[in-house]
């Protein structure tokens, strides 16, 4: 019967140690402490160095990250509430919230890094230049919605008649280029920069100088942002401020530690040093923990120019109104 008894202890004694443990590795077992984040495979972010760095855990929180190939199935995912925080295009928040979704922007990540390149021998001055030829898009995603919505903007234009699109998912877009079965195509970072100093493309225009030639505010347009469950945020409040912290302190790493972000880049993205650089020099993170009124003016403006394509159909007002964590509006 002693024996009994003792085993029993035993047991229990595990079982207590076990759940301990568990407790520990979930940040004193509270479900608050950890945060479902969800991004694209092969899409750079600030999530890549506060991971490297291991800037959750310093600012008292668990991220738990969720990877998505198309930003369609990214956006689904917050709105049926699978994740609490999804990095993504700020023109897909604006379609959530079209579409009834209850979501909230928390910080703006970066601005857009996108560019139209060209393969080598082909020649191209202009986006003009490569009508009628094979140009490569992924259409279900932010970079292509934007991308229409420039080309009728700025050319009176649509992709689909001005061009000869191929559409595929970035790793096949960078197998066709590289073959040559495509003239040019449209795509992000950290491809943009493996397309120049991996595959001897060239940038014949980036999203920059689109937003430019359109009049928008700033040197650039808002591209990604972290945006949040808006019932979760709000009941939250603690933790979006802890992510808020931690973001910052990622963006302002990147910026100002070259090696930190050239090495991520490499071993992350497989990139080469040459490109690594390039990438690096081409993509500022924005510092600012919340959101302010000049970021918010400009991610109203990108849904205005992506209402002008064609994206989006709502009025702005009722879009922006609860849109911005913090900030109002």
């Amino acid at each position: 019967m002693r024996k009994i008894v003792l085993l029993v202890l035993a047991v229990v004694v595990i079982v207590l140690a076990l759940l301990a443990y568990q407790s520990l590795l979930m940040g004193g077992g509270s479900e608050k402490s950890f945060v479902r984040i969800g991004t694209l495979r092969g899409g750079i972010s600030s999530l890549d160095v506060m991971r490297e760095l291991g800037l959750d855990e310093k600012h008292g929180f668990k991220l738990e990250v969720v990877l998505f190939s198309k930003t369609l199935d990214l956006a689904n995912a917050l709105a049926r509430g699978d994740i609490d925080i999804a990095v993504i295009p700020a023109e897909f928040v604006a379609k959530l919230r079209e579409q009834g979704t209850d979501v909230v922007i928390v910080a703006v990540d970066f601005y857009q890094n996108q560019a139209v390149v060209v393969r080598s021998g082909v020649e191209a001055k202009s986006l003009e230049d490569l009508y009628g030829r094979r140009l490569g898009v992924f259409k279900p995603t932010g970079t292509y919605a934007m991308f229409r919505a420039y080309m009728k903007a700025l050319y009176g234009a649509d992709p689909e008649e001005a061009f000869e699109l191929a559409s595929m998912p970035p790793p096949q877009l960078v197998e066709s280029f590289q073959r040559g079965d495509l003239d040019a195509v449209v795509i992000w970072e950290p491809f943009v920069s493996k397309l120049v100093k991996e595959y001897g493309g060239r940038i014949v225009v980036d999203y920059t100088t689109l937003w430019r030639r359109w009049g928008g505010p700033g040197d650039s347009g808002v591209m990604i942002v972290y945006a949040a469950r808006g019932e979760w945020a709000r009941e939250n409040p603690e933790l979006v401020e802890k992510l808020q912290k931690a973001r910052a302190e990622a963006a302002r790493e990147w910026n100002n530690n070259r090696e930190l972000a050239i090495r991520v880049l490499q071993e992350v993205y497989g990139l080469t040093s040459e490109a690594a650089e390039y990438c690096w020099e081409r993509v500022r993170m924005e510092e600012a923990e919340k959101l302010t009124g000049i970021l918010v003016e400009n991610i109203v403006t990108v849904w205005r120019l992506a209402r002008q394509g064609g994206y989006i159909a709502g009025g702005l007002e009722d879009l922006a109104k609860g849109a911005f964590y913090g900030a109002g509006g």
